[in-house]
């Protein structure tokens, strides 16, 4: 769709199509084909599965002056382009700020917003504790020096614009991870490389823009919001949702004591299921 600015908006659709609709924003840098790991559980509850392609992802534009906030205004016209009056909402680790962001925006119309590795925020001792140094390092990056995190960005997108390479790479992954989630790795290695084919300025944006403090108060969403969050996790620590949990009016925790960052993952059958309950 040609959104009021003149951009393209690209989105893909999974799940029951005749379903109650949910807006699932994707990782970073993760395009709208990552919302194809939830398409069986989608249908399963009954949930038409949109997964837009943020700014400088997959088929959608750049948006220089982009902001955090902005992601509202896109999603609102999306939904006005699909008819939509009511909603749910979902985000998943980075595009858990946006999906917030956009439950302030659309108030009303949204039944309810669902984060699943929610990520971004302030980041004190409690929150870095356990996190990756690789994940420390693009945060530092994005806080000090936003576009140097083009250089580990490019690299990745090295690694992922063939086909071959893509298929090595992913199969060194696959060799350290459960066999169970290979399925949903490969949608993930291809939404990365699909995020990133037209450069890396739109995931060097985003990750700026998710840097805190974030342009809008918490206390003031009142979308009733569910966060799954796993306590293993190591990418975005369980602190992060608890700190959300507790700063947002209307929230409830769901923590896996088993999982880590794939907690979409080993709890995608329960996060469907109350979200089809909150939005009917």
């Amino acid at each position: 769709m040609t959104l009021p600015d003149g951009r393209r908006l690209s989105w893909h659709e999974f799940g029951d199509p005749g379903g109650s609709p949910v807006i699932y924003t994707a990782g970073t840098p993760v395009s709208g084909l990552g919302g194809g790991s939830y398409d069986e559980a989608a249908r399963a509850a009954g949930l038409r599965w949109i997964s837009p392609d943020k700014p400088g992802y997959g088929g959608s534009d750049y948006q220089p002056k982009r902001s955090l906030t902005s992601w509202g205004d896109d999603l609102a016209a999306l939904a006005g382009h699909l008819g939509l009056d009511r909603f749910a909402l979902a985000g998943e680790s980075g595009g858990g700020p946006y999906t917030l962001a956009a439950a302030l925006r659309l108030g009303g119309r949204v039944s309810v917003a669902a984060l699943i590795a929610g990520a971004g925020g302030p980041m004190g001792p409690a929150e870095r504790a356990g996190q990756q140094a690789r994940i420390r390092f693009y945060g530092w990056l994005a806080r000090n020096a936003p576009a140097l995190n083009a250089v580990p960005l490019t690299v990745m997108r090295w690694s992922l614009a063939s086909p071959a390479r893509r298929e090595r790479s992913l199969r060194r992954e696959m060799a350290a991870t459960p066999e169970a989630r290979h399925a949903g790795l490969r949608i993930e290695f291809e939404a990365v490389a699909d995020a990133l084919r037209q450069g890396t300025r739109g995931a060097v944006q985003e990750l700026a823009l998710s840097r805190p403090p974030w342009p809008f108060p918490l206390s003031e969403i009142k979308t009733p919001v569910h966060l799954w969050h796993g306590a293993r996790d190591t990418n975005a620590p369980i602190a992060i949702a608890r700190r959300l949990a507790r700063e947002l009016p209307d929230a409830t925790l769901h923590v896996s004591d088993s999982s880590d960052h794939d907690v979409g993952h080993d709890r995608s059958a329960e996060i469907m299921s109350v979200i089809a309950s909150c939005a009917r």
